[in-house]
């Protein structure tokens, strides 16, 4: 069976975009993926940067000359008549303990009331879902993590905060993601994590990356401190919240 042939449009000098379907889909991301790869293979002499997100692929040329040099139209004849194979399925499952102590969880009360669920039963929709790390953005390392139970999806803040804590867990519409820096931001927050998801003081900084699985789960006051000063000492022991699949 053929693929489904991406829609591609010019969006500057030397950048082009592949769109697939406008949607948040396991499919989808393992066609972004899949064909992001494919470009790196054929036109590695040609390109300075690939950006998958959720539907979308851009492409960063070299320059302006390289990128008429680019054959898209045998290109996609290529996807198309490729086998489907998921050789991009997740590999890695990353566990998140996570404080929903008052403290932590600022906007429970706006969540349990619109969804008209008490805190126990948000704490326990958020933690018992697998979640997929669509794509990485916004800020250094946020993760977009899909597939959130409809029961407790809420719309974003109407007036975004001036400041978020760093690790603060938050839900946005459909999604839920945790906040890798200090900043603005529009989510509800519900939890924080001890856990640094991008930090300089790591050999790798980045936590997570896209295709990553992801299931959160609660923990006492007394523990997120615990954790808190054991990955202060030893920032390289968050990786044993790292489970290779």
């Amino acid at each position: 069976m053929n693929r489904d042939k991406p829609k591609f449009f010019r969006t500057g000098e030397r950048t082009l975009r592949f769109s697939f379907q406008e949607a948040i889909s396991h499919e989808i991301l393992s066609n972004v993926h899949s064909f992001a790869e494919m470009i790196s293979l054929e036109w590695s002499h040609y390109i300075e940067e690939i950006v998958p997100s959720y539907h979308t692929v851009t492409v960063f040329f070299y320059t302006s000359s390289t990128l008429e040099k680019a054959n898209i139209e045998e290109l996609l004849i290529k996807w198309q008549q490729q086998k489907q194979m998921d050789k991009n399925k997740s590999t890695r499952l990353v566990h998140i303990p996570v404080c929903y102590e008052e403290s932590f969880s600022i906007d429970i009360d706006r969540v349990t009331s619109i969804n008209k669920l008490s805190k126990e039963e948000i704490i326990k929709l958020h933690t018992q879902t697998l979640y997929t790390v669509y794509m990485v953005g916004f800020l250094p390392g946020f993760p977009y993590l899909g597939d959130l139970n409809k029961d407790i999806c809420v719309s974003r803040l109407d007036k975004p905060r001036a400041f978020v804590p760093k690790e603060s867990v938050g839900i946005g519409g459909s999604q839920t993601g945790i906040y890798p820096i200090d900043s603005p931001g529009g989510w509800n927050i519900i939890g924080r994590t001890p856990l640094e998801i991008y930090s300089v003081n790591r050999k790798s900084p980045f936590l997570l990356k896209a295709r990553d699985l992801l299931q959160f789960y609660p923990i006492s006051l007394n523990d997120y401190k615990e954790l808190e000063i054991e990955l202060e000492k030893d920032p390289e022991a968050i990786y044993r919240f790292v489970e290779e699949l």
